[in-house]
């Protein structure tokens, strides 16, 4: 099978096989019996099985059942996904514990999607594939099979980090001491740490690893148990042996002896018929009426009329932006200057938050003359050209990997190089863990800061945890100084309104606790958020929630401040998590991400408002008007995209401008929608490559653009009539100037 996803409908009464690749099976008439190793499954209509590599199987029928297969390439997946390739799902979805209707009804429409779209007379094998993915990165986030469920989210940072480096690298020579050098921090420190937290050692946790994957190629693969145990990380078969049998109780031979002998023999009769398009429009036909799968939901309306004469200036706060650049060091890449350059020429940044000060080497890097500190002050003076104030973020860590006293000193030298009048207006953000621990040396650098006539603004970054006070706390004032308070949003995941007035007596809460003698009220910041629609990296989309960020930047007058990621790699510098979950302005290079349009769509809307709704907004410049045009929809971000298309309404919008002068007026409009945020749709499109080229990267630049459209218009009676439609969670912003003849 050449391509990536296969689609059929076949009519089944018999199938005895080991798959190759993976295998969805939805019965569509009728009923069949599947057993997969020593276990047996009843499916009735609509039900679904998953069938992964390597895996044995039988289906039986009474009577001729009609099901849809989809097949997936494991090679191909595995070359976009490598991660795939070790993973394996529940069987059955809805003896999964994590499953839920909501869950399994996503599945359904994102397969009955598949059927409807390779049935069509021009088959969009993209479309095809796209929604592939989007299948398999909703049983990612639901269905993944796991021996053990252990939860990593009361585990700190530090040994977070080991544990997912650990789940990602087993198969790789790796030890306790080349992983605590690679975090800075000493091998007894690490060793101590983790038994804490996790209640094993080092080795024996990653043996549980290795052993949980060698169990997995037993069942699953033919491969030899040599070759089982070097790629699982067991470069000596003695030492994979002894482990297997003190965890299994026999040996590797034994248990996959045991396994095969369970097993019947293969029948090598098939009875399976696969139904031409022709066939099978017939058979689905009466199906595909009364659930009518291939229509979504009918175009709604909202109308409005403005009269821009009569029309009440309206209150607005609009919000600030600040920049997440990562560790403070990617500021002397040349990638990361010129995003931030093309950034700061089309719109103002009040911030550029860095992290990791703390851990860059005091020795030299390139030569005696760049030495790392020359480095850092680069990376400041790189933040100043751009017209942005620096915000430092400080966590418990800081002193991991210099003492206090070093810190301080290379505080004291960057004020001295920069000047007390010019640091005096950077922030220095203490993670709130920091600022109420009892580490001595934390405590020391924070003294510091408090006291110090150089740096005169402290900000906080707290998480949802944080709000959790508990009298354990140390207790902390930090007066006038506290200007900044920074929070997550990645934890707040019902409606938006409800989440942010709950938010803000919380930070009220957190306002009170570290400064309760302050005399004015610190800024208040959104930091790391993200627009997910589904929970991996194949279905994210900033373009399907770009109304939602409107809704968050212009709408609420709650923040002060909102952050986003530069880039995807910035993030990566910081929080090695694979999956792109962040709100970042470009993907790599100088191609921007939608969020980057959305915010320069929300830097137009300038001058006096007049009109402010989820649906439209209007700002009047003396005779020039801006008007935005959204559909916002409070998604589920754990949904899929091809799920949300399905789920949610289009609306049908129109602004009818009244009062205007008898003119004709030149309209600039530009639209936001999925066809212009699809930059994985658009790989698929140009081959999937892993490599790109300088003309894939101009072509992807060019097609994640807003679509643009100009046109000369004469008001009738002073009436001007703008009208649209709007997919959910997409914008279009309209620049309306009169033109003097």
């Amino acid at each position: 099978m050449n391509r990536m996803v296969h689609v059929d409908i076949q009519e089944i009464v018999k199938e005895e096989n080991v798959t190759h690749d993976w295998r969805l099976l939805m019965v569509l008439e009728g009923q069949i019996k599947v057993a997969i190793f020593q276990t047996d499954y009843k499916l009735v209509k609509d039900n679904f099985i998953i069938l992964n590599p390597n895996e044995r199987f039988s289906i039986s029928a009474t009577v001729p059942a009609l099901i849809l297969a989809v097949t997936i390439n494991a090679t191909h997946l595995t070359t976009i996904l490598p991660d795939t390739s070790k993973q394996r799902f529940w069987n059955l979805p809805m003896s999964s514990p994590n499953q839920t209707s909501n869950n399994l009804a996503a599945c359904r429409r994102l397969l009955h999607r598949m059927m409807i779209t390779s049935l069509s007379e021009d088959v969009d094998e993209a479309t095809v594939a796209a929604t592939g993915l989007a299948l398999m990165g909703h049983l990612r986030a639901h269905y993944l099979w796991h021996e053990e469920s252990k939860s990593i989210f009361d585990h700190d940072q530090l040994v977070n980090t080991v544990i997912t480096k650990l789940e990602t690298e087993y198969a790789e020579d790796i030890s306790l001491r080349l992983v605590a050098d690679e975090m800075h921090v000493s091998y007894n420190y690490l060793s101590k740490k983790f038994k804490e937290q996790t209640h094993l050692n080092f080795n024996r946790y990653l043996n549980a690893i290795r052993l949980r994957h060698v169990e997995l190629d037993l069942k699953y693969t033919d491969k030899s148990i040599t070759q089982i145990g070097i790629d699982n990380g067991f470069l000596q078969p003695r030492t994979m042996a002894r482990n297997f049998q003190d965890r299994y109780g026999m040996s590797p031979q034994k248990f996959r002896h045991t396994l095969a002998a369970n097993l019947p023999a293969i029948d090598s009769t098939r009875q399976v018929i696969t139904l031409s398009r022709e066939e099978a429009l017939v058979r689905l036909a009466g199906q595909l009426a009364e659930e009518d799968l291939a229509s979504i939901q009918p175009v709604t309306s909202q109308q409005k009329r403005l009269d821009v004469q009569t029309a009440q200036v309206l209150t607005h706060k609009t919000a600030t932006y600040t920049v997440n650049v990562g560790d403070v060091l990617n500021l002397n890449n040349q990638e990361c200057v010129t995003q931030l350059n093309q950034l700061t020429e089309e719109m103002p940044i009040a911030y550029i938050r860095v992290f990791g000060v703390s851990k860059v080497r005091t020795d030299p890097i390139f030569s005696t003359v760049v030495t790392s500190e020359k480095n850092l002050m680069s990376a400041f003076y790189a933040i100043l050209a751009v017209g942005a104030q620096p915000i430092i973020r400080l966590s418990v860590e800081m002193v991991l990997h210099c003492s206090p006293e070093d810190l301080i000193a290379r505080f004291e030298a960057i004020a001295q190089m920069f000047g007390k009048s010019v640091v005096r207006r950077w922030i220095i953000e203490f993670e709130y863990d920091c600022l109420v621990s009892d580490n001595e040396d934390s405590q020391t650098v924070i003294s510091y800061f408090l006291q110090s006539n150089n740096w005169q603004r402290i900000g906080v970054h707290v998480t949802e945890k944080n709000f959790h006070h508990t009298e354990k706390d140390k207790k902390m004032n930090l007066g006038n100084r506290f200007v900044y308070l920074s929070c997550d949003y990645l934890f707040l995941r019902t409606e938006i309104k409800e989440d942010l007035s709950e938010l803000k007596s919380r930070l009220d809460s957190i306002q009170e606790r570290l400064a309760p003698d302050r005399q004015y009220a610190p800024e208040i910041a959104l930091d790391d958020w993200n627009t997910l629609a589904g929970n991996d990296a194949v279905t994210v989309g900033t373009f399907f929630r770009s109304a939602l960020i409107k809704e968050i930047l212009r709408q609420n007058n709650g923040f002060d401040n909102v952050s986003f990621w530069l880039s995807i790699t910035s993030r990566i510098s910081i929080i090695p998590d694979t999956t792109d979950e962040c709100l970042s302005l470009f993907l790599y290079g100088t191609i921007r991400r939608p969020v980057y349009f959305v915010v320069r769509f929300l830097d137009a809307l300038i001058g006096e408002r007049i009109l402010s709704s989820p649906w439209f907004s209007c700002y009047r410049n003396g005779e020039d008007y801006t008007v935005l045009f959204s559909n916002p929809t409070y998604i589920d971000p754990r949904m899929s995209i091809s799920d949300s298309l399905m789920q949610y309404q289009s609306q049908e919008l129109q602004l009818q401008l009244v009062g205007l002068r008898g003119q004709r007026y030149r309209i600039v409009s530009e639209l936001l929608d999925k066809d212009c945020g699809g930059i994985y749709n658009q790989w698929l499109k140009v081959g999937a490559v892993i490599n790109y080229s300088p003309q894939y990267i101009k072509y992807l630049a060019t097609m994640t653009q807003p679509r643009l459209k100009i046109e000369d218009i004469a008001t009738t009676d002073g009436k001007l009539v703008l009208s649209a439609t709007q997919s959910f969670n997409s914008m279009r912003v309209y620049r309306i100037r009169p033109l003097n003849d």
